[in-house]
């Protein structure tokens, strides 16, 4: 057993892996997946209840238990918009979520067009439960598109990505596929200031490893001796912060009040309360703050490759790739939808062949189908199935009256069949921002 247990404890972390680590096809990870798919079937168009997202996510796709923190992730990402107490990271104390019964959501509308659009043209598969698609097919990963930093450790490998602006991907995609020739260093999203040279950013978007220096943002009020603190770098703690400055307090030179809110954002006030020297203080202590709440972050984009094994990326690798995936679910689109209207164009030249005896024999039809049915057939040389198969799917007055436009139709053809063969440029006019 003692060789047993480790050997199969082993192989169960890296089974485990593509659970908790983000996939290089869309950036996301199983349960986050799921979620969003759940809330796109039954949420795209009005708010509902959590709880409701809740369950027929674990009923439908994720039966591993709860799924609402993910929830919230989404809610918190902006991919979800939420309505109720969705809790709050502003400030030295974060405030929780409320229970799933007293939140609704729904999907961002903006996540139709980036995610969802073509998601009938992706394949699907069933892995605990009903099919769901292998992933997801959206235009960028969805791990850069947030707001938060997509972090995950999996049996060995841990993961911190970061994000970017959707104008600053676009940027870079366009470089990438040689349609814009100026190389932008696009900077990941955070409230603080980034301290690292455009090589250390380069590094991250060509390698998908850096460790990128950041420095929260203070505000100085000289005149009444306040010191504003507005952000810190992930990894700083508020708990940190305070340890750092026990000397200060202990020596009653500064106080605080943490004046956090919705609207102001995080406004944590230092106050220089000892009167002698209040200037030196002052200066004294915006060095040491400045230095409490600079730090470096290592960013490691690992993901889980199409085989479901970790390995890391490069930002651009992903960018790429999610370009691929796009490229290829375009491409089934244009081919089903042209061979939806090749098929709807037969049925409407055989509705127009069928018409004038329609006419003829119309008030024979309701009398005596099958026979009425039978002579129209062989005097329009059109087959009893066919006929059958078009009354089955209009009524007779819809048979009669239907707008048939072949031209149109013709049109239509031609022009997705034009996109088919201009697919790079119509693909990139998809991705026109």
């Amino acid at each position: 057993m003692d060789k047993l247990i480790p050997k199969f404890y082993f192989d169960y972390g890296k089974f485990c892996n593509w659970r908790t680590l983000p996939s290089i096809m869309d950036g996301m990870k199983p349960a986050e997946r799921r979620v969003l798919l759940s809330v796109y079937q039954i949420a795209k168009d009005k708010f509902v209840k959590s709880a409701r997202i809740d369950g027929h996510c674990i009923g439908h796709f994720h039966p591993h238990g709860s799924v609402y923190k993910t929830l919230i992730q989404m809610v918190r990402n902006n991919f979800v918009l939420g309505k109720g107490n969705w809790g709050c990271d502003l400030g030295i104390e974060k405030s929780n979520a409320a229970a799933m019964r007293y939140t609704e959501a729904r999907l961002n509308p903006n996540m139709i067009d980036l995610v969802f659009k073509l998601i009938n043209y992706v394949p699907w598969k069933s892995f605990d439960l009903d099919k769901e698609p292998l992933y997801l097919p959206t235009k960028y990963p969805i791990c850069l598109l947030g707001s938060e930093y997509t972090i995950g450790i999996g049996f060995g490998y841990i993961t911190t990505i970061p994000c970017y602006q959707v104008e600053d991907l676009h940027k870079r995609l366009l470089y990438l596929l040689k349609v814009r020739k100026r190389k932008p260093i696009i900077r990941p999203k955070t409230d603080c200031e980034i301290l690292s040279s455009d090589e250390e950013l380069e590094s991250l978007l060509e390698i998908g490893k850096a460790k990128i220096k950041l420095k929260g943002k203070i505000e100085v009020d000289v005149k009444n001796y306040k010191v504003t603190l507005r952000s810190w770098p992930p990894g700083v703690t508020w708990i940190y912060i305070l340890k750092k400055l026990n000397t200060e307090f202990n020596q009653n030179e500064i106080d605080w009040n943490d004046l956090s809110g919705g609207e102001t954002g995080t406004e944590i006030i230092f106050s220089i309360t000892k009167q002698r020297n209040k200037k030196k203080l002052l200066v004294n202590f915006i060095s040491k703050l400045e230095s409490i709440i600079t730090s470096n972050i290592s960013f490691d984009t690992v993901v889980i490759d199409i085989d479901k094994k970790p390995r890391r990326s490069s930002i651009d690798e992903l960018l790429l790739k999610l370009y691929e995936n796009y490229m290829k679910a375009t491409d089934t689109m244009l081919k089903s939808e042209i061979g939806r209207l090749l098929e709807l164009k037969v049925e409407y030249e055989t509705l127009l062949k069928l018409r004038p005896f329609l006419a003829k024999h119309m008030n024979k039809i309701k009398s005596d189908f099958s026979k009425t049915i039978s002579i129209i057939s062989k005097e329009s040389e059109i087959p009893e199935l066919t006929i059958k198969l078009l009354f089955s799917k209009y009524k007779i007055n819809k048979l009669l009256s239907l707008n048939v436009d072949l031209k149109s139709l013709s049109d239509k053809v031609n022009e997705l069949k034009t996109n088919l063969k201009n697919i790079k440029n119509y693909v990139l006019k998809e991705y026109d921002i």
